[in-house]
């Protein structure tokens, strides 16, 4: 196959809705996790409210085979998920999808965004060296988010296991913050920041929270997870996040995910106190929301083979070996 393809790089016309989920077929059947990108009318909505950036690889005839996006999780989330990458595969191994990353990046800095997060599969190194190759920094590992039914075409998977995710970061521009972390994940933190060039303070507090919690929570039964976020820690956490835990428990979900505000003072405590019921590290999610950096911690409920996960460089290996050891500290608890 000729290897200068003719290419063009573009952002997504709502005309090209169809050609997209052509390709989305073609990288995945029908396994791909997030079924919005199988629907005309959802895609449509979400990228006319601006709530998905998307860029895409077309051939001369039009035909998209690849694509990316930065995708908001609503009006609260200032750094978005930059996600979705897929390339048709009879024509990978051409860089396109540094290529559309690229593009992703300039428009990132188009919309004056803090820096923008993504979630890479560890089935393979692939698209971690594309992270990594933009100066991206490994923050966390989501163990066990995505089902064994979902695969890549012309890719290894794991039918046997779910898949785990490694978190990265890209910040574009940063400015200083305080968090406030649990002393024993202090000098993780620090790291983080430092590996990142993130300017921040780094404190821990006794400080209880009082008042009321607020959250809210998003349920993803595709792929048997949920996501709780905190909006205001109030004095009540435990027992409304327990309270959620029950209603949620009920679905027999594999993950459950929950957002502290880490730039309340009361989150250091906080997370001791999540601990106790089964929560851990998941990532830190700088610029996450309106309320700012944001910690996400995970709590799993199904078995995962962590033999399977595969990292890019040591940093990953690193974030795997304390987040596997803070799954284990808690499971004994």
């Amino acid at each position: 196959m000729n290897s200068n393809l003719p290419l063009k790089i573009s952002r997504l016309a709502i005309s090209e809705l169809p050609q997209l989920i052509d390709c989305v077929r073609r990288c995945y059947g029908d396994t791909y996790p997030n079924t919005i990108m199988y629907n005309i009318d959802q895609l449509q909505e979400i990228i006319e409210s601006k709530l998905m950036h998307s860029v895409v690889a077309k051939l001369d005839d039009g035909q998209i085979i690849g694509h990316c996006a930065l995708t908001f999780d609503g009006a609260h989330n200032v750094s978005p998920e930059a996600g979705k990458m897929m390339v048709d595969p009879n024509f990978r191994g051409r860089h396109i999808a540094e290529i559309m990353a690229k593009k992703r990046i300039e428009i990132a800095q188009e919309l004056s965004l803090p820096g923008f997060w993504t979630e890479c599969v560890t089935n393979h190194p692939y698209s971690q060296h594309e992270m990594i190759a933009f100066n991206a920094k490994e923050t966390g590992l989501f163990i066990g988010d995505t089902p064994a039914t979902i695969s890549m075409k012309g890719l290894e998977n794991h039918p046997d296991t779910r898949m785990s995710l490694l978190a990265f970061y890209l910040p574009l521009n940063d400015r200083p913050h305080t968090i406030y972390i649990p002393s024993q994940h202090i000098e993780h933190a620090q790291s983080l920041a430092l590996d990142l060039n993130l300017p921040r303070k780094i404190v821990s507090t006794n400080l209880r929270a009082n008042g009321a919690t607020t959250f809210h929570t998003v349920v993803n039964s595709s792929i048997q997870t949920a996501n709780i976020a905190i909006d205001r820690i109030g004095g009540d956490l435990i027992a409304a996040v327990k309270h959620e835990l029950r209603k949620l428990e009920t679905m027999k979900l594999a993950s459950i995910y929950l957002d502290i505000p880490i730039e309340q003072e009361a989150a250091a405590n906080a997370y001791i106190e999540l601990e106790s019921i089964g929560f851990f590290w998941g990532s830190w999610m700088p610029n996450f929301s309106t309320k700012g950096d944001s910690l996400r911690l995970q709590k799993i409920y199904q078995p995962v083979d962590v033999e399977t996960i595969v990292c890019a460089r040591p940093q990953g290996y690193d974030i795997k070996k304390y987040v596997l050891s803070e799954w284990e500290r808690i499971s004994k608890k």
